[in-house]
């Protein structure tokens, strides 16, 4: 059982100065703060103010493997980077780097997880199951699962702990999906069968062959889409329950998710791979969506030359900003280091790539990551941004 002392006036906050909301979000998404003093971290603050960047989204977890922020002493190896009762703070950042951005005139998003913020628990019974083909079983996932009601009550609690903090709005992480042979949970199981009056069973969702003695998986079954659509309406709702929650601890703050690029560019394969669907989504009212628009993976995961990726970009957006009805934000998140050499992407080719997203007045753009100290690409790019902005 998950235990709760939540309570508001338990939390530290400070007052947050009244901003006039800007046009589009203009922001870097940070995976890890490298400064050793709060100076530097200030005037790397500045730097991207004047480079035109309007809004930090700053990475407020811990997961075994990520690299632990600087300018705090971490007390665990996984959980939060602000206060709460109900999970292991590494360290309470927030506070201090809200405080440092607000003097600034720039907005602070929280970066947060869902399913994998099985933060402090230890019980499997939380965990998804997912259909394992090889051996025709259930399996354990690594991610918590969305149907069992503690498991929402516990997540709920945290983005409530998240909203007392003076940030400005929350970027839900990737990870509020389910892949295309998960969740078999039996609360799952018995949710779908009580709503849908069918059964959830793979040897009604998959076709399995056979290759070198091995059961593989080949295709899906009509029984698939429908399971599937149930998925991403059931997501699409929890992520609906996060905003009314945050938005009743405070009005002002945005909430918004990431989506995989193939929700946009091929809506079939988002639905089946991820749970997403965005015209499912958008009838959830968040206040911005993101699409993950990493070009050099796409690039890579789909087999494109240049060409092919060039009219993937153009459909991708053209598709995403068609899809997200007003009042609600558009944003594209674009790369800015390789993710396998790890080398920064220059701006003559993130150039390319700005020239490539079908404009929408109004729409977003996130970096991700974000630029080191010094660099005068944010800058060129933003600029670029905002030029087809004004087309």
């Amino acid at each position: 059982m998950f235990v709760f002392l939540f309570s508001a006036s338990s939390l530290s906050s400070s007052d947050s100065p009244e901003y006039k909301s800007p046009a589009f979000l203009k922001a870097v998404q940070v995976s890890v703060l490298e400064f050793q003093s709060p100076g530097e971290l200030e005037q790397w603050l500045l730097e991207l103010k004047n480079a035109g960047v309007n809004a930090i989204i700053l990475r407020v977890f811990q997961n075994p493997g990520d690299r632990f922020h600087s300018l705090c002493v971490p007390t665990v190896d996984k959980g939060v980077y602000f206060k709460s009762q109900i999970a292991p703070t590494v360290c309470d950042l927030l506070d201090s780097v809200c405080q440092k951005a607000h003097q600034l005139g720039l907005k602070i998003y929280a970066w947060m997880t869902t399913r994998s913020a099985d933060y402090g628990i230890d019980n499997k019974q939380f965990y998804s199951w997912y259909y394992d083909f090889s051996s025709q079983r259930y399996k354990l996932s690594d991610r918590l699962c969305l149907f069992h009601p503690e498991v929402r009550t516990y997540l709920k609690s945290l983005y409530l702990e998240l909203a007392h903090y003076p940030i400005d709005g929350i970027l839900i992480q990737d990870d509020l999906m389910l892949k295309h042979n998960e969740d078999f949970h039996p609360f799952a199981r018995s949710l779908y069968q009580q709503e849908k009056g069918a059964q959830a069973h793979p040897f009604l969702f998959y076709q399995i062959g056979v290759k070198n003695g091995k059961r593989k998986f080949k295709g899906y079954r009509e029984e698939f889409w429908d399971w599937s659509q149930w998925k991403a309406e059931e997501l699409a709702q929890f992520a609906r329950e996060l905003k009314n929650s945050v938005k009743k601890i405070n009005p002002q703050i945005k909430l918004g998710m990431n989506l995989y690029y193939e929700t946009a560019l091929k809506p079939h394969y988002g639905l089946a791979w991820f749970g997403q669907d965005l015209e499912v989504l958008k009838k959830a009212g968040l206040d911005f969506y993101c699409l993950m628009l990493y070009h050099r993976q796409m690039k890579s995961e789909l087999g494109l030359n240049q060409e092919g990726l060039e009219k993937a970009l153009k459909t991708s957006s053209q598709n995403f900003f068609q899809m997200i009805p007003s009042p609600a934000e558009p944003v594209i998140k674009l790369m800015t280091r390789d993710f396998q050499s790890k080398k920064e992407i220059p701006f003559s080719e993130l150039w390319q790539v700005i020239k490539l997203v079908n404009f929408q007045p109004g729409a977003g753009l996130v970096f991700f990551p974000a630029f080191p100290s010094g660099s005068e690409i944010p800058k060129l790019a933003f600029q670029a941004w905002e030029e087809g902005n004004d087309n």
